[in-house]
C-alpha cells in the first residue's frame, strides 16, 4: 500500500493523507463496509475506532464530507442495534445496543440427563473459552466425570461427580472447590422439571459451549462516543456538518441517550465521588462483579462528556465528573511523571478476593477468586484515557478535574515514561505501558503512538518524539484504529 511520507511535510498533511489512504485500503471485517451485527466485537472495537477518525478529521478540517462519511457509518451501525434486529441478549431482552459474544463473553453449555431433562450448567471463562469442549463420562455406577478441554486451553478433568443435590459429590459444589484461575471452569446444578425413571445421571458425550450474548458498556461507549460528537460538532461549528446531516442529528442523540440508560444499573461510585461502570455478578463475563477496567469505563465517560455538553443534562455531567475523579485518583506522580493502573485502584480485580463458599457472596457467578492485578496501564487501551483526559480538561461547563500540572504529568508519561530513548542513531521506541520499566511495545503499539500528541499543548518534545516512533505504514491488517491514529496527526 503506497504510504508516502516526506520528512519535511507537517504532521497535519501527513495526517489528512495517511487517514485517506487507510480509509481507502480497508478489507474484510474492518471495512470498507459495517457488519450487520457485533456479535464479534467489530463494531464495539473496530468500526467504532473509524467513526473517531471521521469525527476528529471532521473537526479538525472543518470539511462537511467527513462529516457526511461520519454520518453514513453511524447509519449503518444503528441498524445493527439488537432490537432492530431481532436479537435477545443472554436475559432475552432486546435492547437497543449492540451485544456481543465470540471472544468476549463466557461460554456454556448446558448437560441433559438420561431423560433429556436440563441437568448441569458448565461455564467457562475467556480467555479461548468459547472452543472448549466439555466431554461427560460415566465414573462407576452412581458418579460421573467431566472434562473441559480446547485450543489454547489448560484441561480440566474432574470425577466422582453427581447429580443429586443431597450428595457429598454434588457437581456444582465439586466443581467450585476445584475452581482454578487459568481454566476458570464452574457450574450450576439445574432442579429436574419433572419426575425421571431412577437415579440422575447425565447423558454421555462432548458438547460444545455456546458465548453468551452480552452488551458490554464499553463497547457501548466506543460506539456512542462519535455519534455524540458528531452532535455536538453540529451545534459549535455547524458548518462542518451538511444540513442533510445536521437534519438527523437528533435522532442520533435519542439513540445515544437510550444505548447509554440501558447500562444504568452498572453505574456505581465510591464513598469519596469516584465514579465507574461494574459488571453485574450475573453477567456471564470474566470478571462479572467487578468494575470495569479505567479505560473501559473512560470509554462511557467520553460519551458522557459530549452529552454534557449538548443536552446540558445533570446526570451526564455528574457521571463524567466522577469518572474523571477516578481516573485522577489513580494518577501517581514520581519524577514529574504520572503512572496509573490498568484496573481501578479502589476496585476488586486491583485488590483480588477470595472464595467464600458461596458464589453469591463472592460476589461473582462465574469467578469464586481472583488474584490482585496491579500492573500499569497498557499503551494501547491508554489511548482512551489520554482521550478522556483531554476531551474533559477542555469540555466547557465542567467542574474542574485535572489541573495544568495533571496535564504536563501525564505529558511527561509519555516522553520519561513511555519512550524509551536508545542513543544516538538509534530510533526510540515506546514500552509497552506506562509504568517506565516495561518491555518493548509490539510493532502494533508502536503504531498507536500518535494518540499521545493532544498532549503537546504541556510538553514541547511529544510531536518529535511521535514524528520518530510513527511507523510509515501500520502492521498489517488495517484495523480501525488506524483510521483514528492518523486522523490524530491533523491536530
Amino acid at each position: 500500500m503506497p504510504f508516502l511520507e516526506d520528512k519535511f511535510t507537517g504532521l497535519h498533511r501527513v495526517g489528512r493523507r495517511s487517514f485517506d489512504e487507510t480509509e481507502r485500503n480497508f478489507v474484510g471485517v474492518n471495512g470498507p463496509h459495517v457488519l450487520p451485527h457485533n456479535e464479534t466485537g467489530v463494531i464495539g472495537w473496530g468500526t467504532s475506532w473509524r467513526m473517531q477518525g471521521h469525527l476528529l478529521m471532521a473537526r479538525r478540517t472543518g470539511r462537511p464530507d467527513y462529516a457526511e462519511r461520519l454520518a453514513h457509518l453511524i447509519d449503518q451501525v444503528l441498524l445493527a442495534r439488537d432490537d432492530l434486529r431481532g436479537v435477545s441478549d443472554f436475559r432475552g431482552r432486546g435492547l437497543p445496543v449492540w451485544s456481543t459474544a465470540h471472544k468476549f463473553t463466557a461460554a456454556s453449555v448446558v448437560l441433559h440427563d438420561t431423560d433429556d431433562r436440563p441437568a448441569l450448567e458448565i461455564t467457562v471463562c475467556p480467555p479461548h473459552a468459547r472452543t472448549a469442549r466439555v466431554a461427560v463420562h460415566p465414573d462407576g455406577d452412581r458418579h460421573f466425570r467431566i472434562s473441559v478441554t480446547g485450543p489454547q486451553r489448560t484441561d480440566v478433568e474432574v470425577a466422582g461427580l453427581s447429580l443429586d443435590p443431597l450428595d457429598d459429590r454434588r457437581a456444582d459444589r465439586v466443581l467450585y472447590a476445584a475452581y482454578e484461575q487459568r481454566t476458570a471452569v464452574t457450574a450450576r446444578l439445574l432442579p429436574s422439571d419433572r419426575p425421571g425413571r431412577g437415579p440422575r445421571r447425565p447423558r454421555p458425550g462432548t458438547f460444545a459451549v455456546r458465548p453468551a450474548m452480552v452488551s458490554l458498556a464499553a463497547q457501548t461507549g466506543m460506539i456512542t462516543y462519535p455519534m455524540a460528537g458528531l452532535a455536538r460538532l453540529a451545534r459549535e461549528r455547524p458548518e462542518s456538518v451538511p444540513a442533510a446531516v445536521r437534519g438527523r442529528i437528533d435522532g442520533y442523540l435519542e439513540a445515544v441517550d437510550r444505548a447509554m440508560r440501558v447500562h444504568d444499573e452498572q453505574w456505581g461510585t465510591t464513598d469519596d465521588g469516584r465514579g465507574f461502570y461494574r459488571w453485574l455478578p450475573d453477567e456471564p463475563v470474566s470478571f462479572a462483579g467487578a468494575e470495569l477496567p479505567t479505560n473501559e469505563f473512560l470509554a462511557m465517560g467520553r460519551t458522557a462528556v459530549q452529552l454534557a455538553v449538548v443536552t446540558g443534562e445533570a446526570r451526564w455531567r455528574d457521571r463524567a465528573t466522577a469518572m474523571a475523579r477516578a481516573l485522577h485518583g489513580d494518577l501517581t506522580v514520581s519524577d514529574g511523571a504520572a503512572v496509573w493502573p490498568y484496573w481501578p485502584g479502589f476496585g476488586r480485580l486491583y485488590q483480588g478476593w477470595e472464595a467464600t463458599g458461596s458464589a453469591k457472596i463472592d460476589g461473582s457467578d462465574v469467578r469464586p477468586s481472583y488474584r490482585a492485578v496491579t500492573v500499569p496501564e497498557d499503551v494501547t487501551h491508554a489511548l482512551i484515557d489520554i482521550d478522556f483526559l483531554c476531551l474533559y480538561h477542555d469540555a466547557p461547563g465542567l467542574p474542574e478535574v485535572f489541573t495544568e500540572a495533571d496535564m504536563r504529568a501525564v505529558a511527561n508519561t509519555f516522553t520519561r515514561n513511555v519512550v524509551e530513548r536508545r542513543g544516538r542513531g538509534r530510533a526510540p521506541w515506546m514500552r509497552h505501558d506506562v509504568g517506565g520499566e516495561g518491555r518493548r511495545g509490539t510493532d502494533r503499539e508502536q503504531a498507536h503512538v500518535a494518540a499521545w500528541l493532544p498532549l503537546r499543548r504541556w510538553s514541547r518534545e511529544v510531536p518529535r518524539l511521535v514524528r520518530a516512533i510513527r511507523p510509515v505504514t501500520p502492521p498489517p491488517p488495517l484495523m480501525g484504529v488506524d483510521s483514528y491514529c492518523a486522523a490524530l496527526l491533523t491536530s
